[in-house]
Parts: C-alpha cells; structure tokens; sequence
C-alpha cells in the first residue's frame, strides 16, 4: 500500500489520533468518530495535517491509518507523526505490555504523546489533598472496604460509592440514610429496587460483588443545587495551550435524566448553558461569579494533576458542583472527556482549537494554532 500523506503537499505538523478503529465496509472511530472529522478541517485550515490509527496499525517504520479526504476516510500507510493525541478508550489496552512497548518506541523516536493514559479516581484524589488550598472543595473520600462503609455511614447521610477506574456514570452506588435505614440505588439500573438496611453488616455483604470485587472509592455526597429537581453539575474543559498554560476553553451545566442521581450525557444527562440554570438559583450577578469562581477552581486542579500525574496531560474535564448554600464541590476530573456533550456547529469549537494549538505548540509549529478566545 502506497504512503497516503507523502503524495500531498504538507507545510505544517504531522499529526495523529489514536484509539479503536472498527473496520467495517467505513472506518469506525466509535464515540469520537465526529470529533476526527473536526480535528481534520482544524488542521488542514492551519497547514497540517492529520490521521487516525490504532495499535494494530502501528510500525516503527510508518503507521496502516486513516486519513480524511473527497469527504471520506481512506487507509493508507503513512509516516510517523510528531504529535499523538491518545483517545483510547480502554483503560485495559493502556495497562498492557503492548502499549507500554509502544511509548517506548515513541520515546525513542521522539514523538509527542500527551494525554497517555486515563487517570484513576483515587490517583487524583490523592493529587488533590496534597494541594493545602483545594482540600476545602473536596468531599471525604476513602478507598471502599467495610470499616470506611461503617465509619462513613455514621457521619454522612449521602455517600457515593464508584469503581476507581469508571467512567461515564456507569456502576455507581448511592446510598442514602434516612431515619436510620440505608437505602442503595445504581446508577446503571436506576429502576431496580433495593431492600432497605438497618444493619451496615447486611448491606456490606449485599454490596460485595459490586464494591470489593473491584477497587472503589466511597465519596461524601453533597447536597447540590438541581434544577427543576433533577440532579445537575458542570463540566469544565481546561487544556494547555502552545506555551503550556492551562485555560477553561468550555463550561456547561450537566442535568440529570430524570429519576436519575448521575449527571453524564452518556446515562441520558442534558446540557444547558451555566448562566441560564445559575441564573434561576443564585440570581443574575452571582451567577456570573459562580462562573468565575469555577473556571479559576479548574485551573488550579487542572494545573496541580499536570504537574504529579505521570507523562504529559494536556486536556482534562473538571466536574464541579454547587451546593444550596453555593459553595464549589470538586466532584471529579477526567483525562478523556467526552466529546458529545459540546454542541457542535459549522465552526470547530473552541475545545478542539485548543488541542489543535497545543499540538502545534508540541510539534514545534509555535503558535500556528492560534489564540483561542
């Protein structure tokens, strides 16, 4: 198969996305299948180009990939890249030995990767508490075993309880406590009925296949502000820039489906703009210094995961909430934030220049990719 991108004129950086490709009778990207088309037109209008691969693609001496192009994805095969943007999705591939052979060989060549692995629950709330100033955002959170169940329960009347690796609001445990009984909900099977617990002992054995078989967190819940009664949070994207600067480049307001305790677009949630959901709680002007203040929050934890968390992380989604007296609660921070939940027009948005820029930064383009304002 002939070289792909070597038969075009290119002026600026080589560029590539990896994650699963299912090939079908047309490629498959899978969820960021869309935002591939986005990150191409980005940076063709800049002068580079871009491709998608997979691991199965990769060679040390070119990679089997994708390329866009007549308004199609063609296979070819094409040179290494300066820039890879890891959009794995599975967090297994990341733990294998291939993978780690395959950052070896990129160390080697000198090719950039940022964003190389997802992050686990744990490894960032230890991050955090390290940082004196962000401990007040944060809820108590212990590794689940049964004494932080006991323990927990008889402090707090709302826990979460979350696989350290999850994603997506998938196989989170609410647990509330009324009047001295324990009532437990999933987030997975939010129509399916639990009995009720009066003894902690009964409800750990009733929770051990779901919480010792796998390493979790359980998390104090905050009493968050919602809207129209469903549960809601914001998600805040934060990326580096060309001079390696964090900055928010998006904030939306994530709320619930309904009967629902999870905010996440893929467990049905809803986007709405900050300011209008804000505004109908706190009032016009606060609601504009709830932005604030949340965007500023991001970029500290943003800033301080960059700085301890392992290889280079340029991207990251911060989930932050606000409680009814509105105080900020830092929820969650997510390596590989969904790319759905933006919406997405004729123009790319501002999150996609932001990683369009940052590549260009890497790669040694400079500031081709603009200021993104």
């Amino acid at each position: 198969m002939a070289s792909a991108i070597n038969s075009h004129n290119h002026i600026g950086p080589l560029i590539a996305l990896l994650t699963e490709v299912k090939e079908t009778d047309k490629p498959d990207f899978g969820n960021v299948h869309a935002f591939c088309e986005e990150l191409h037109q980005g940076i063709s209008e800049l002068g580079g180009r871009f491709f998608v691969f997979s691991l199965d693609g990769f060679d040390e001496e070119g990679i089997t990939g994708y390329y866009y192009e007549n308004d199609e994805w063609k296979k070819g095969v094409l040179p290494l890249p300066q820039v890879i943007y890891n959009r794995l999705s599975s967090r297994r591939t990341e733990f294998g030995n291939r993978y780690n052979a395959f950052l070896e060989n990129l160390n080697t060549s000198g090719i950039k990767i940022f964003n190389h692995r997802f992050l686990s629950k744990w490894e960032i709330h230890e991050t955090l508490s390290a940082e004196q100033h962000l401990r007040p955002f944060l809820p108590e959170t212990r590794l689940y075993n049964r004494d932080a169940l006991k323990e927990m329960l008889e402090h707090h009347d709302l826990l979460y309880i979350k696989p350290v690796h999850g994603s997506q609001g998938r196989r989170i445990i609410r647990l509330s406590r009324l009047e001295g009984n324990v009532h437990v909900s999933f987030s997975s099977f939010p129509e399916k009925e639990m009995p009720v617990f009066r003894d902690v002992e009964n409800l750990a054995r009733s929770l051990a296949s779901k919480a010792e078989k796998q390493q979790c967190i359980i998390q104090q819940g905050i009493h968050l502000s919602d809207f129209n009664g469903r549960k809601m949070d914001f998600r805040v994207l934060c990326h580096k820039n060309a001079q390696h600067f964090w900055k928010t480049t998006s904030v939306v307001a994530r709320v619930s489906a309904e009967d629902c305790f999870v905010s996440n677009i893929a467990r049905g949630g809803e986007a709405i703009r900050p300011l209008q959901v804000l505004s109908g709680i706190f009032g016009k002007e606060q609601a504009h210094q709830q932005v604030a203040l949340m965007k500023e929050l991001a970029i500290e934890v943003a800033d301080a995961i960059g700085r301890y968390s392992q290889g280079h992380t340029a991207e990251l989604g911060i989930d932050i909430g606000i409680d009814v007296s509105g105080k900020l609660w830092l929820i969650e921070a997510n390596s590989k934030p969904s790319k759905n939940f933006e919406e997405r027009g004729e123009r790319i948005r501002p999150s996609t220049k932001a990683i369009i820029e940052h590549c260009f930064g890497l790669s040694g383009a400079g500031g081709a990719g603009g200021e993104n304002k």
